[in-house]
């Protein structure tokens, strides 16, 4: 193994050698853009990369030759990408070169800042204890909507109810009950023309443009004089909703981004990208951005930023502007193709540029087709559509020539008709052995919605052969039985006889919807024969006559689902492995519930004081924000991100689903599309003057290009069979192109040979097989708190929280351990001098620890956590202000970092896991302290699972720097003496080794129960403490536990 750095001929010679391995290809090698592209020095550096030409084991080398020629620090470099596989992916097989090639002990590839660019943000924030974003929540796309939903002003514009005296941008008579239809082009379905958008339509109406506004980097000032008050309001709305979001604490993703390009500027963004030597942080010298072509002005002006803050300019850029698709979520496709003008007016250096078109992926005939697609089309041929100069793509593949992989299924006058013959083809050219497993065929739509006009006819065909299909995104989610029966039942406790919907004024398609959900409640009990669960929704009617007006019910509307969920046939659809997409949903169903309890807040439900109902106020928020939000969104199913691609089924997907995908069979249908020219480009249009953005072309000529990206990314998925699937007739110049002749491609190109009109006319022109099935899967990565021991201590509760993804209800428990975690880090950063006002050096005196858990406390409750009660809180932050007076002047000086993260990549798995505090010097050495809030257990279990966690520490500290820690530390700050309150350990190679081996073995007892399902078979000798097993959520019809059985 040569030492580090490596020369280039050395280290290519490396890679190379590797990926003949890999494909089993003694010539394979780098071609000559690649290799350009793998060893550019430093600067702007311009890929694009299309469709099969190696992109991501280019971004993968171009990293490695960073860390192995360059003897670049891990930690100086920056790789996003669009999804959190892909950036596991990129993290694996960096890991997997380095392992092969025998550096991985020499580097840390942990260390390397890998991840989508929110998370990455969000992560770096964090870590770096930014102030004005310390305990600040991200918001998912649920939590923003309903957040937004009760704490927007600018929602009631588009409602008509603003009143112009509460802004500032317009005066008397501007804004009227019809401002509204300013708006009218992004506004979704279904608003009334008489009435307007509801509210939820006003609300994700709002999102949307909020989001526009950020995205294409509007100066909010200018749009405050913007001639139209709707624009004035709107920005001011929008200045509104930020102060909202950090008032609450909360934080959502476009919004992120802005809080981050604050962050590079600040004391802690500085520590960030020059460095901190004394916690071993290198500076950051290289950001590597994936995917670019999806980027909008915002994230652009983030990356600029960043490279700013370098040394060198080392901003290294990969993507095609031929298969950018999200404009609709603001992606912007002039970022890339404009890149190399835009970088070296802002950098002052010029940008070199790398193409990569060399397809390994499809065969010659999908190659050519595409080519033609793309390159014939007269409207992509106009300035500014493409990246200039770019060559047609070349065919990486040998011995295709010959093959006609290019087919037409155009048969009927109705979607039934080659929805039949499809599903008999896949059945053919599985049983004949064409392919190996169904999920090497993939069925492309505009949108997998399962009805008439969409991909319904498809699916039904399928699977009225037995052909599974995996279609999660087809917007079914609120259709299906166990939701609408786990709704119905919670409506028939809270509001009976609906007198609370009357009381409530709840009106239209709301409580439409409510009223079918309670009125199928019956027959879905008579259905699966739910006596026990009809008995319970009667007794809590008759709880209800009982309760006096106003009195609390004890529980919470999470905590009444979750007795729900006890029942049968609930408890059969979730335990059982027959209904695996049952139980995913409820889970799911939780999460809503659980971000609703977030927003509204936790408190227990009230008996209302005028109708047979819990509290009047409680149902107009239950009924209107989340019945709402329900009956308002398309929700897809739950995904499993380890199996996106599940074996033995057809997969059903999105264009956009399949992007980076390839499948040896692709069918593509919805030939006849027309581009959608909605909102977008209309919002585009109209902040243009406003905003960073230079759409090129007219509204209906940039919605045509996204619709031939769209076709162009479908057809490049194919590896061995291209199908287009339709009726006859059905095609357009859109999903066809053009000819060489500058002519519209018609039908009649298919007739011969390459026109299919039944499953063994297909058969009969091919032969043998696509290959053999190879089924990638990334490893699963486990917490040693939140994966292992969460495992161990209870492994129902385990199947349910983190593989079924229900949402726990402990609230209040996560508020006392959040409190004296989040005040003792501020504890630390006040002694490094990391908090304003704070002298480096100091302990902080109990009135500033008191000042520190009121600030955290306050966050903690703008977010709906609170604590069990006023007498839980003080108790707290007496624990703190202890451990502060006995521990701070031994502990604070001696401190290297907090919230230290430990990872290590085992063979079939990676271990991971955060240590509160990582303390010591090179001298004495290191130790590694973690904080447990209560006070030390009286048994030996828990102990035991303590003291394998700190061997574990150990190791993964060893797997990062070479040794193990002196020392590890459990804290319990619940015990008065420092004798009681500190659990230590001195680590010895044995101990640590038995207690890897172990946790080894409890990942491998997961994975082999996930198989399975076996989740939920417990013994009463198997049951967790009788504390854990009392604040479980599903400990009412727990086999080990049956005294709660008949008790919810």
């Amino acid at each position: 193994m040569p030492s580090l750095p490596i020369s280039e001929d050395t280290f290519i010679s490396l890679l190379e050698e590797a990926n003949r391995d890999r494909f089993d290809n003694e010539e394979w090698e780098f071609n000559a853009s690649q290799k350009r592209s793998i060893l550019a020095g430093d600067g702007p550096l311009w890929i694009t990369a299309g469709p099969g030409s190696g992109k991501t084991e280019v971004l993968i080398s171009r990293t490695l030759k960073l860390l192995l020629v360059d003897d670049a620090e891990p930690g100086s470099i920056l790789l996003t990408t669009f999804t959190e596989k892909a950036a596991q992916n990129l993290e694996e097989r960096i890991v997997d070169r380095l392992s092969r090639f025998g550096y991985e002990d020499e580097i840390d590839v942990n260390e390397i800042h890998i991840g989508t660019l929110h998370a990455l943000c969000n992560d770096i924030m964090q870590e770096y204890r930014y102030p004005p974003f310390v305990g600040t929540e991200l918001l998912d796309e649920d939590g923003q909507q309903l957040f937004m939903y009760n704490n927007c002003d600018f929602v009631s514009v588009l409602q008509g109810n603003a009143d112009t005296d509460n802004w500032e941008t317009v005066t008397s008579g501007e804004l009227t009950e019809d401002s509204w239809e300013f708006f009218d082009e992004v506004l979704p379905r279904g608003v009334s023309p008489r009435y307007g958008p509801n509210k939820w339509q006003a609300t994700d109406t709002t999102s949307k443009i909020f989001n526009r506004v950020s995205q294409y980097l509007a100066d909010t000032e200018s749009l405050r004089r913007a001639s139209e008050p709707e624009w004035r309001v709107c920005a001011e709305g929008l200045d509104r909703y930020r102060e909202t979001l950090q008032e609450n604490h909360r934080c959502d993703f476009a919004r992120l981004l802005e809080r981050f390009i604050e962050f590079i500027r600040s004391d802690a963004g500085q520590r960030f990208v020059e460095g901190e030597p004394d916690r071993e942080r290198p500076p950051l010298e290289h950001i590597l951005v994936d995917e670019y072509q999806d980027t909008n002005p915002l994230q652009q002006e983030l990356y600029f930023r960043l490279t700013e803050e370098l040394n060198n300019p080392n901003l290294t850029v990969v993507g095609d502007d031929d298969q950018a698709l999200y404009r609709f979520r603001g992606g912007t496709v002039e970022c890339l193709i404009e890149f190399p003008a835009r970088a070296e007016e802002r950098f002052g250096e010029p940008v070199q540029r790398e193409q990569l078109n060399t397809n390994y992926r499809s065969t010659e005939d999908v190659v050519s087709w595409c080519n033609r697609y793309m390159g014939e089309y007269p409207l992509m041929q106009r300035e500014g559509a493409r990246a200039p100069d770019k060559e047609p793509m070349a065919v990486g593949r040998d011995n295709t020539s010959e093959q006609k992989s290019v087919k037409s299924l155009l048969v009927g006058n109705n979607d039934k008709i080659p929805a039949e013959i499809a599903a008999e083809l896949v059945e053919e050219i599985y049983d004949e052995g064409y392919i190996e497993d169904y999920s090497q065929v993939a069925f492309l739509f505009k949108s997998t919605k399962e009805s008439t006009y969409w991909a319904g006819k498809y699916a039904e065909a399928l699977r009225d052969r037995g052909i599974p299909v995996h279609n999660p995104r087809n917007k079914a989610f609120l259709t299906q039985e166990e939701i609408r029966f786990a709704l119905s039942s919670v409506i028939c406790c809270l509001d009976p006889e609906l007198e609370g919907l009357e009381a409530a004024r709840i009106m239209g398609r709301v409580k439409d919807q409510i009223e079918d959900w309670t009125g199928e409640f019956d027959q879905f009990a008579e259905d699966h024969d739910a006596i026990e669960l009809k008995h319970y929704v009667h007794r809590k009617r008759r709880e209800l006559r009982r309760t006096a007006e106003s009195e609390s019910l004890g529980y919470t509307v999470l905590e009444l689902l979750y007795r729900i969920l006890s029942f049968e046939p609930f408890q059969t659809w979730i335990e059982t492995s027959d209904h695996p997409e049952r139980g995913k949903r409820l889970g799911r169903l939780t999460k809503l519930f659980d971000s609703f309890a977030s927003i509204t807040g936790p408190e227990h439900m009230q008996k209302s004081s005028r109708t047979l109902s819990v509290s009047t106020r409680f149902l107009r928020s239950f009924y209107y924000v989340f019945c709402g939000y329900l009956e308002s969104s398309d929700f897809d199913e739950p995904e499993d991100p380890h199996n996106q691609i599940p074996n033995g089924f057809v997969q059903m997907m999105t264009v956009h689903q399949a992007k980076g995908l390839e499948f040896p069979v692709t069918f593509v249908s919805d030939l006849d599309s027309e581009p959608w020219t909605g909102g977008t480009y209309w919002l585009e249009s109209q902040l243009e003057q406003y905003a960073d953005i230079h759409p090129t072309g007219d509204t209906e000529e940039r919605a045509k290009r996204d619709e031939i990206r769209r076709f162009y990314v479908a057809y490049s998925r194919a590896e061995e069979d291209l199908l287009l699937l339709d009726q006859e007739g059905t095609t357009s110049e859109l999903s066809l192109g053009y000819t060489e002749q500058g002519e519209p491609l018609t039908e009649n190109w298919f007739a011969g040979p390459r026109e299919i009109e039944s499953a063994n006319e297909f058969l009969n022109m091919v032969g043998g097989s696509v290959g053999s099935h190879t089924e990638v899967g990334l490893k699963r990565r486990y917490s040693i708190t939140g994966d292992v021991l969460a495992y161990r201590r209870c492994k129902r509760q385990y199947g349910y929280y983190n593989e079924l993804d229900f949402a726990p209800n402990h609230v209040t428990q996560l508020f006392f351990g959040r409190v004296v975690h989040e005040t003792l880090d501020r504890a630390h950063r006040h002694y490094a001098g990391e908090v304003d006002g704070a002298e480096g050096g100091s302990i902080p005196t109990d009135d500033e620890i008191s000042t520190y858990f009121q600030e955290v406390s306050e966050a903690l409750k703008a977010r709906n956590i609170y604590p069990m009660s006023r007498e839980a809180e003080d108790t707290a932050l007496s624990y703190i202000q202890r451990f502060n007076r006995n521990e701070g002047a031994r502990l604070y000086p001696r401190v290297v970092d907090t919230e230290y993260r430990l990872q290590s990549n085992r063979k079939e798995f990676v271990l991971k896991g955060v240590v509160d505090v990582l303390a010591g010097d090179d001298i004495d050495g290191y130790e590694i302290w973690d904080y447990k809030a209560g006070q030390r257990p009286d048994g030996d279990r828990e102990l035991n699972d303590y003291q394998a966690q700190l061997n574990t520490y150990a190791e993964l500290y060893r797997y990062q720097q070479g040794e193990y820690p002196e020392r590890g530390v459990i804290y319990f700050l619940g015990e008065e003496s420092q004798e009681d309150a500190i659990f230590e350990l001195r680590f010895q190679e044995g101990s640590v080794e038995s207690s890897l081996s172990a946790f080894e073995d409890t990942v491998m007892d997961i994975e082999r129960d996930r198989k399975v399902g076996n989740w939920f078979d417990l013994n009463p000798t198997d049951a967790p403490s009788e504390g854990t097993c009392a604040e479980c959520d599903i400990r009412w019809n727990c086999p080990a536990r049956p005294e709660y059985h008949g008790s919810q």
